[in-house]
């Protein structure tokens, strides 16, 4: 016999040892009543599972269709909150590249109205003209 059979024969006659040990102390014992004698019947108030559950998924299923309602009625959660965020994002890349078509545009204006009135006023108005387009 090897080693751990000769030990799983040991915890085998131990085990039996318990086991009737525990038998004789049961039988010795007779001031207890058998179980069937004080155990009573229990009520019918059994309730299942599914019973217990039907309260829960009924309010489940209330609150998500309150829920529905509430999002389909809610035109704010759709709508952008900037309105023209997107077209200028879009718009951007476009506009930068005009910009300085735009100033130099700007500029042959103001050239072109000097050169049109070659006195001091025409030009403190000229300049003032640009000042204020640029502020725009």
């Amino acid at each position: 016999m090897s080693a751990l059979e000769e030990a799983a024969r040991k915890r085998k006659e131990r085990l039996r040892e318990m086991f009737s040990a525990q038998q004789k102390t049961d039988n010795n014992t007779t001031d207890v009543a058998p179980i069937a004698e004080t155990v009573e019947d229990p009520p019918n108030t059994v309730q299942t599972v599914e019973e217990s559950v039907s309260g829960i998924v009924e309010k489940t299923l209330a609150t998500q269709r309150e829920e529905a309602q509430r999002a389909d009625l809610d035109i704010a959660a759709i709508a952008p909150k900037r309105a023209n965020w997107d077209l200028k994002r879009d718009l951007q890349k476009q506009l930068d590249a005009l910009k300085p078509l735009n100033n130099t545009a700007i500029a042959d204006l103001v050239r072109k109205r000097v050169q049109a009135s070659n006195d001091a006023e025409g030009l403190a108005d000229a300049v003032e003209a640009h000042v204020r387009s640029s502020q725009l």
